[in-house]
């Protein structure tokens, strides 16, 4: 058997409904969880793509923040 795999959004208060209609045509349905992305690695992603503001000055960097 052919099978297709789609992602589908829905409301939690449906989850039952698609756990019926799965389990009356045979379908397989799987959660799957989203990843969370925390500021940690948003940080090293960010370090990675060099997009760091570097000064040794303090008025600069005062001056970079209120910008």
């Amino acid at each position: 058997m052919d099978t297709v795999v789609y992602t589908l959004d829905i409301p939690t208060s449906d989850t039952n409904l698609l756990k019926s209609l799965s389990k009356k045509f045979g379908w397989v349905v799987k959660k799957q969880n989203t990843q969370k992305i925390c500021r940690l690695d948003e940080a090293i992603e960010v370090a990675k793509n060099d997009v760091l503001f570097e000064t040794n000055n303090l008025d600069v960097l005062m001056d970079s923040l209120t910008k």
